[in-house]
């Protein structure tokens, strides 16, 4: 086939026609180039960042606003995949919601069911509003992208809700302060409410601890957020030991993200940190409450001010509780006191009453017993007379002491020989019974004022009812320590059995006149009553703890004095 020849003519033509087509195109680039200037000073001019992106997910036209907003360059972003202004984890979703946008395309705001969130160059992501609306660029349909960095109203809204549960919590803790129901289930509710509140970064784990009074350690009262496979952190911290001690000892908030110098782990072996806060009043540290964080938990002057607020709240529950206990025990004082001065009535009306024909039947009854040299049952009959008035006797000189009170005729004696002395005793009846006696004397200076006759006999009729509480045989233990409260030195005397116990409806009617456990011809109920005088009298007091099935400690507390 032969080719077609093209005259000079005609290759003129054709070069000529391509001029002008050149010509156009080049008027048209021109105009759009103009037109795209045109809108991208319109855009520059737009208050929030605007994107243009196509159906490929391609950014194709930003504003300065936007390059700004993300962190890029003047040009960075044209032609990069929308993806890298997305966090990994909302990338997937972003595509899928794109492809349904340009299938369903109209003016609509995102993020109504969904968050969203920005991704900037330097990795760190924040909270967006993003209004979507549809049009045409270069005849092609584009998704136009409005943006908002709503990181402030992020956080106010976020502050506000916060500011809301933390303001229920705090009333809901009042209302439970007002409620009746014990320290310990005030303690266990407060906690459940603390732990649970929304946006504070705890772990659901925790404890609030009380001081002891005497040994200043702290005390586990109630306990959250632990399993059964789960070791609980320490019940009992000494004195200025963990972080725990240490924040109650300076009176201030401890924080920890990790387990630290310091910080005490065999306890709780997994990853974790803490807030130690102090419940203070006045000057006197009470307690502390204890919350867990993860490990590399950041401190938020937040958490920490609310935390504060409860500690602040417990404190005036923990004085509220017990000044209503000093109330109710200086009610059962006042009322013991009436039942003693009532006593004292009663027995100075019938003192002469009984006690001189007492000591006439007593004195015949003896004079009877010495004259009558051969065993014969009359002369039985007159032992159990002298016995009985002897019993009598001492009955009617307890009664005395309770009513009246002792005369103190007070010296420097060895507490330890005086324990000594009356231990030995009860030697034989004790080896008698199977039961083991053991002494602890933990004090350097044992010589305490005391008048040592009355002492002796407190202390014998505290060592007897111990020993007939072990019928079964036991181990009763003495000893003797140093302890402060509300700042006076008392030397502790313990007297502590492992015999039946006393039950607690009858634990607050020990020191009652005439309350015995014991059958009619073994107590007159008046052994404890005439100890608790005798030490009272002495500037000290007793204290008892008590379980069934686990024995009785009795402590007898005494001033410390030096000579």
């Amino acid at each position: 086939m032969k080719r077609k020849s093209i005259t000079r003519e005609q290759l003129e033509q054709q070069l000529a026609d391509m001029r002008v087509s050149l010509q156009a195109l080049e008027k048209c680039r021109e105009a759009l180039d103009e037109s795209k200037g045109e809108y991208q000073k319109l855009l520059e001019t737009a208050p929030d960042a605007m994107v243009f992106v196509n159906q490929q997910g391609t950014i194709v036209l930003v504003n300065a606003q936007l390059e700004e907003m993300f962190g890029y360059g003047p040009g960075e972003l044209v032609g990069k995949d929308l993806g890298g202004l997305i966090p990994e984890r909302f990338r997937e979703r972003h595509r899928k919601l794109l492809s349904y946008y340009f299938e369903n395309p109209s003016s609509r705001p995102m993020g109504l069911i969904y968050e969203i969130y920005g991704l900037r160059k330097n990795g760190t992501d924040f909270p967006a509003d993003i209004s979507l609306s549809c049009l045409k660029m270069d005849d092609e349909t584009v998704a136009a992208a409005s943006v908002r960095d709503i990181t402030e109203r992020k956080q106010v809204e976020e502050t506000l809700e916060h500011n809301y549960h933390i303001q229920r919590v705090t009333s809901s803790v009042l209302k439970i302060a007002l409620e009746p129901l014990s320290l310990d289930e005030q303690f266990d509710r407060i906690l459940d409410l603390t732990l649970t509140i929304p946006h504070l970064s705890l772990q659901s784990k925790g404890g609030i601890c009380l001081v002891e009074e005497g040994t200043g350690d702290l005390v586990m009262k109630a306990i959250r957020g632990f399993g059964p496979s789960e070791r609980p952190p320490c019940m009992r911290i000494a004195r200025g030991k963990c972080l725990c001690g240490k924040a109650v000892i300076t009176g201030k908030v401890i924080f920890s993200d990790c387990l630290e110098e310091g910080h005490a782990t065999d306890h709780i072996p997994f990853p974790h940190g803490h807030y130690c806060v102090p419940i203070v009043s006045g000057e006197r540290t009470l307690g502390l409450v204890n919350v867990f964080v993860k490990e590399g938990h950041k401190r938020k002057e937040s958490e920490e001010e609310f935390l504060v607020a409860i500690a602040n709240t417990l404190a005036g529950i923990i004085e509220r509780h017990r000044a209503n206990e000093e109330k109710i025990m200086l009610q059962e004082q006042l009322m013991q006191a009436e039942k003693m001065v009532a006593l004292g009535r009663l027995t100075a009306n019938v003192a002469h009453e009984i006690r001189n024909p007492l000591t006439a039947v007593g004195g015949f009854a003896r004079r009877l017993h010495k004259s009558m040299h051969l065993e014969s049952r009359e002369k039985e009959y007159v032992a159990i007379i002298v016995a009985e008035v002897s019993r009598l006797e001492k009955i009617l000189n307890n009664v005395l002491i309770i009513s009246k009170g002792v005369e103190m005729v007070k010296e420097y004696h060895d507490i330890h020989a005086l324990l000594d002395e009356v231990l030995r005793l009860y030697e034989f009846l004790c080896k008698e019974r199977s039961i083991i006696v053991s002494r602890e004397y933990g004090i350097e200076q044992p010589d305490i004022l005391i008048d040592r006759g009355h002492v002796r006999e407190a202390v014998m009729n505290v060592v007897a009812n111990a020993i007939d509480s072990m019928n079964r045989g036991g181990k009763l233990l003495v000893s003797t320590g140093q302890e402060t409260v509300a700042d006076k030195s008392y030397v502790d005397v313990a007297i502590q059995d492992s015999g039946e116990g006393i039950p607690e409806e009858q634990l607050k009617m020990i020191f009652e006149p005439f309350f015995t456990t014991k059958g009619p011809q073994k107590g007159t109920g008046l052994g404890l009553v005439l100890a608790k005088q005798v030490v009272e009298d002495h500037g000290g007091f007793i204290r008892v703890k008590s379980r069934v099935g686990e024995g009785t400690t009795l402590n007898l507390l005494f001033p410390a004095a030096t000579r």
